[in-house]
């Protein structure tokens, strides 16, 4: 028994499964009339190093508006967050990355992007800054509102981007 245990401690060691921690996806639209931005510290998800797979989800009510109403609208008409709960994005990167070097590198995401029911192939691009066994990772990227049947009425059409920047930050730690 001693031996099964000896021999299969160093493949469970090697498991580089991590899972987010102290994250932040904030968007921010740009229109002619207004600028609208929202921040959620609620995301979750898990990034297996040894596969190249990872899930994120984030609930759609978490974000914080600077106006309770802005918070409201996009909840209840443009969202439909009761319906729509969660955003995920789960796929996979080709990079091989050695969570046990310090080192900066650019790996690129390819996966599905669900959001207000509509599932959509995407690739992101991400930097990952690994530091002391330590994976901070950062994201930028567009959403097109009409992708994902998103439709801004045509009052709010001058206050409402047509493309929404999404910034996406955290660490990653094994638990």
């Amino acid at each position: 028994m001693r031996f099964i245990l000896i021999f299969l401690l160093p493949f469970s060691c090697l498991s580089q499964k991590m899972f987010v921690e102290n994250s932040q996806v904030s968007f921010f639209s740009s229109a002619p009339l207004e600028d609208i931005s929202a921040l959620s510290n609620k995301l979750e998800g898990v990034v297996d190093f040894s596969s190249g797979t990872f899930f994120f989800r984030i609930p759609i009510n978490t974000f914080i508006f600077p106006s309770s109403l802005m918070q409201k609208h996009f909840n209840e008409k443009y969202m439909e967050s009761e319906t729509y709960t969660i955003s995920s994005f789960k796929g996979n990167f080709k990079e091989k990355v050695n969570i046990y070097e310090n080192q900066l590198l650019t790996i690129h995401a390819d996966g599905v992007l669900n959001m207000h029911g509509i599932n959509k192939e995407v690739s992101i691009k991400t930097d990952l800054l690994i530091n002391n066994n330590v994976p901070k990772f950062s994201s930028e990227f567009n959403v097109i509102l009409k992708d994902f049947s998103i439709k801004i009425p045509k009052i709010v059409r001058m206050n409402i981007a047509d493309t929404i920047l999404v910034n996406v930050s955290g660490n990653l730690v094994v638990k």
